[in-house]
């Protein structure tokens, strides 16, 4: 049981390290994903019947965490296969950059009548 609680608490301590990207609100962002999918392990014992499980992704998610890949393996190009930038990447998978798209997949119809009954019940 001391393993397994330690093993959590090291968990979640090394993800506390990882800053919340606030672009990707309502769950869609990693940190969250894994603190809960953490949590949700822990809960229900999971920790104690695959101790080396958890020790093994405690190293991945350190790494993550600390970069190592991206130190280790400079890039040689700004952009990706895509053309765009990490930057300009980083706003295309915004929250509320999908949900304008979401909005221009819309019908014409629909935006109108959406934006005339929001207009009536602001008045």
């Amino acid at each position: 049981m001391a393993h397994a609680a330690g093993c959590f608490k090291r968990i979640l301590q090394i993800l506390e390290k990882w800053p919340v990207d606030k672009t990707k609100a309502g769950g869609r962002d990693y940190r969250e994903f894994l603190e809960q999918y953490v949590n949700q392990a822990y809960k229900e014992n999971k920790f104690e019947s695959n101790a080396k499980y958890w020790d093994q992704q405690y190293l991945a998610i350190q790494k993550i965490v600390n970069n190592v890949n991206k130190n280790q393996y400079k890039r040689a190009y700004t952009s990706t296969s895509t053309g765009l930038t990490s930057e300009q990447c980083h706003i295309a998978l915004s929250s509320e950059f999908l949900e304008e798209l979401k909005q221009e997949e819309e019908p014409v119809y629909k935006k109108l009548f959406t934006s005339i009954f929001s207009k009536e019940k602001t008045k």
